[in-house]
């Protein structure tokens, strides 16, 4: 398995990882109409449009991506998203790890990002705590969320 750079060819099978998993995964936490419109708004242009503010990390087995993890300019993690096959076997430990190591050379001493309430214990796991739980805009809806932070050196 491979993780590098996303590239702008990669985009609908992102957006493709990011729908499915929050159909198959994230829908056992959240409410129906939540999910739908959570994963009608993970679109490819939604990706593309976002490219120049963040950078976005694949995983790739097979000519196939299998995850993705991105981040902004300024300490956040913004999504890990990984296909269900791959769930429990590292890759999202794997992912993050890249993402924190190219945070922490761009000078972030704290890393922040909003858990689903899906994810929370992986995060926890990982060595980030909940500073607060919010509710963040989904559409016209709003989902149960957690402020999660680290202490990287």
């Amino acid at each position: 398995m491979k993780i590098r750079l996303a590239r702008d060819g990669d985009y609908a099978a992102i957006s493709r990882l990011c729908r499915q998993t929050i159909n198959n995964i994230n829908s056992k936490d959240y409410a129906e109409d939540l999910v739908n419109v959570w994963s009608s708004r993970s679109n490819t242009d939604r990706f593309r449009s976002s490219a120049d503010k963040c950078k976005r990390w694949v995983a790739v087995e097979d000519d196939k991506i299998v995850g993705f993890c991105d981040h902004s300019f300024d300490c956040e993690v913004w999504g890990l998203y990984i296909n269900k096959d791959y769930i429990g076997k590292g890759l999202g430990s794997r992912l993050l790890k890249v993402a924190e190591d190219s945070l922490k050379k761009q000078g972030c001493k704290k890393i922040t990002l909003k858990s689903t309430i899906t994810a929370k214990e992986f995060y926890k796991k990982q060595g980030y705590k909940v500073v607060k739980k919010d509710m963040h805009p989904v559409g016209d809806k709003k989902m149960e969320i957690f402020v999660m932070v680290k202490d990287i050196k």
